[in-house]
């Protein structure tokens, strides 16, 4: 049986992606899909989760954060991705290690662990890297002018300041410069996103 496809998007808080998946994940294309998300995305993973975005994870280190994202990615690949993968399955994961470079690697200030994030991904990942990453790409101050209207509860990443976000944009640009990757202007109205989102799936099946 032939693989499914395994396409990653991300992009910094205020981006929009979620709410693309979410409209994805309704039309008649978008249910052939797994949509999943990280970090997260099993059990295991989702516990994971409530802890590095609690509030007692924002006095951590970006050591403790690597770890904690990559534990939960094992066990997401493990029993969810590959799996599905396997059957044939086409999986679209919002954030995966394109997040870990760019929050932990550059924003958190982690570039002593820039060699260990690659060296990780080519154990970790050495059965399936992602054929294809979109990135929303938001300016940061139109981001978190985003995140400052939305309802529901914030993380510790959402409340950090201008100079951080904008570490995180950089991080993901300089990610992207090493995988197969498109590049989505997350500015444009919510629309057009959608529009250029569902052209650039269709393109990488």
């Amino acid at each position: 049986m032939k693989r499914g496809k395994f396409i990653v998007i991300d992009g910094g808080e205020g981006a929009g992606k979620t709410a693309v998946l979410k409209w994805f994940a309704e039309i008649p294309f978008g249910k052939k899909f797994l949509i999943t998300h990280e970090p997260g995305g099993t059990p295991f993973a989702d516990r994971i989760r409530a802890l590095a975005l609690s509030r007692e994870a924002a006095k951590v280190g970006a050591e403790t954060q690597f770890g904690l994202m990559w534990a939960a990615r094992a066990d997401h690949l493990q029993h969810k991705i590959l799996p599905a993968l396997e059957k044939g399955k086409n999986v679209i994961c919002d954030r995966f290690d394109s997040a870990t470079y760019a929050y932990q690697i550059r924003a958190q200030g982690a570039e002593h662990l820039e060699d260990l994030f690659w060296q990780t991904r080519e154990k970790f990942l050495d059965a399936v890297k992602p054929d294809l990453y979109i990135f929303f790409d938001v300016e940061s101050e139109e981001g978190l002018r985003r995140v400052a209207n939305r309802k529901g509860k914030k993380t510790h990443f959402d409340e950090r300041k201008l100079d951080f976000h904008k570490k995180v944009r950089a991080g993901f640009l300089d990610f992207f410069k090493n995988v197969p990757h498109k590049i989505i202007d997350a500015n444009q109205y919510l629309k057009a996103v959608k529009s250029d989102f569902l052209e650039c799936v269709k393109m990488a099946l």
